[in-house]
């Protein structure tokens, strides 16, 4: 039984993550009937890694130190706390390669000789909730894949101005991490979100 999800593949000594999904509830195994209720977009996945060492196909993170995915989950909970059978939300990235230390994991993106996409990109959501942090001149380009993202809703928490903002974020925005983030600042418009 585990909240968070993904599949976990090797290529050229690195380790990338795909399908990443955050249950509202403790589910055993992941069905063709579950429910996407929203996206989120970090920058790439950190210190998670498949538990019991599980490679190319769906399993449970071993989640170590990162934060990002419980703090999600929580803030969703509190947005509607009547969620829950079998809906998750769907985890995206700039770029899927895991790595904690950001800028190794640039560079090592950056030397790969096939850095591949998730296809869930491809999907058609209810929600897209930007959370990729500020400018970085790496990962520009990245953002642009997510302009024509299938969605009707798409924000983020200006990180200047406290605030949120429908739309994708402009380039030198800084569309506020979960990190150090106030809850109070974004958990009432999820509610309102989550109801639509």
């Amino acid at each position: 039984m585990a909240y968070y999800w993904a599949r976990f593949e090797r290529n050229n000594g690195n380790i990338y993550r795909y399908d990443t999904r955050i249950y509202i509830d403790d589910i055993d195994k992941i069905l063709d009937t579950d429910e996407c209720i929203g996206s989120i977009v970090g920058k790439n996945p950190g210190s998670a890694l498949p538990k019991n060492g599980v490679f190319d196909k769906i399993c449970e993170i071993d989640l170590r130190n990162d934060k990002l995915l419980p703090t999600v989950r929580n803030l969703i909970k509190k947005g509607n706390p009547k969620l829950g059978e079998r809906k998750y939300i769907q985890v995206l990235n700039l770029f899927y390669l895991c790595n904690p230390d950001l800028e190794e994991a640039i560079k090592d993106y950056e030397t790969s000789l096939s850095p591949r996409i998730c296809s869930a990109e491809q999907k058609k959501v209810p929600w897209v909730w930007f959370m990729w942090g500020g400018f970085n001149k790496s990962l520009q380009e990245n953002k642009k894949r997510f302009k024509d993202i299938s969605t009707p809703i798409k924000f983020y928490l200006d990180n200047r101005t406290k605030t949120i903002v429908e739309g994708l974020p402009e380039e030198r925005v800084c569309a506020k991490h979960t990190q150090g983030m106030q809850h109070d600042l974004v958990i009432p418009y999820l509610a309102k979100v989550l109801q639509r």
